[in-house]
C-alpha cells in the first residue's frame, strides 16, 4: 500500500531498518540451522533473506518516490517506476512467505487451496497501477501469515517452549502490521502503526533467535 506522502521519508527509513533486522534474523537462523539442523530454521533463513531484499527494494522505492516527487498513480494510469518497485517488493515478499508456509504448514491443504483462490483474484486485478491492486496483494500476505500463525499455534499446543511462544508472538505482530497496512487508507496513523508493528515483530524474532543461540 502507498503510505501517506508526509510519511514517505520516514517509511523509507523504517523499511531500511527492518531490512537490516530481517538480514540479522536470516543470519541467526542459518547459524541455528548449522547447530541443530532444524528445517524450519533453514526456511527462516531463506525467507528472511528474501524479505530483507524486498524491504531494501521497498525502501529505495519509497525514497525515490519522495525525492523525485512522483505522484501516486491512479487506477487508469500506466505503471510508473514506483509501481515497478512496489510490485517487486510484493512478489518477493509473497515468495518468502510461501517458503514459510511450506515449512510450517505443509499439512494445511485446505488453507493452501484458499490461498490459490486469493492469488487468482489478485491476478485478475492486475493491469493498472499498484494503487488498485495493492489491497489484493496485502490480502495475500495476510492470508499467508494467517496460515503460518495457525501452524505455529498448533505447534505451540503440542510442544510449548519459550522459543515457540516467541516465534508465534513475532508472526502475530507481523500479521497485525499487514492487517493495519491493508486498512491504511482509512487513516494515516494506521499505516504508521502498521510499520511500527512490523519492525517490532522482526525485532522480536531476532531476540528469540539470539536467546536460542545463548541457550545452546
Amino acid at each position: 500500500m502507498f503510505p501517506p506522502r508526509w510519511f514517505l521519508p520516514y517509511d523509507a527509513l523504517f523499511q531500511l531498518i527492518t531490512a537490516l533486522v530481517a538480514l540479522a534474523v536470516a543470519i541467526y537462523a542459518l547459524r541455528g540451522y548449522q547447530w541443530i539442523k532444524e528445517r524450519t530454521l533453514y526456511a527462516l533463513f531463506m525467507a528472511f533473506t528474501l524479505l530483507s531484499a524486498a524491504l531494501f527494494i521497498n525502501s529505495i522505492t519509497l525514497a525515490y518516490t519522495y525525492f523525485v516527487g512522483i505522484s501516486y498513480a491512479s487506477k487508469t494510469q500506466e505503471m510508473s517506476g514506483a509501481d515497478v518497485g512496489f510490485w517487486i517488493y510484493y512478489v518477493i515478499s509473497i515468495v518468502a512467505l510461501l517458503i514459510l508456509v511450506y515449512a510450517y504448514a505443509s499439512r494445511l491443504r485446505e488453507a493452501s487451496v484458499a490461498m490459490a483462490g486469493m492469488m487468482l483474484v489478485g491476478k485478475k486485478a492486475v493491469g493498472g497501477s499498484l494503487l488498485g491492486v495493492a489491497p489484493y496483494m496485502e490480502m495475500v500476505l495476510v492470508a499467508l501469515l494467517v496460515v503460518i500463525m495457525i501452524a505455529q499455534v498448533v505447534h505451540l499446543s503440542v510442544k510449548r517452549s519459550w522459543y515457540s511462544l516467541g516465534v508465534s508472538a513475532s508472526f502475530f505482530l507481523v500479521l497485525s502490521s499487514h492487517i493495519l497496512i491493508m486498512f491504511s487508507p482509512v487513516e494515516d496513523i494506521v499505516h504508521v502503526a502498521g510499520r511500527t508493528l512490523e519492525l517490532v515483530g522482526f525485532l522480536t524474532l531476532l531476540a528469540v533467535l539470539c536467546y536460542m543461540r545463548r541457550g545452546r
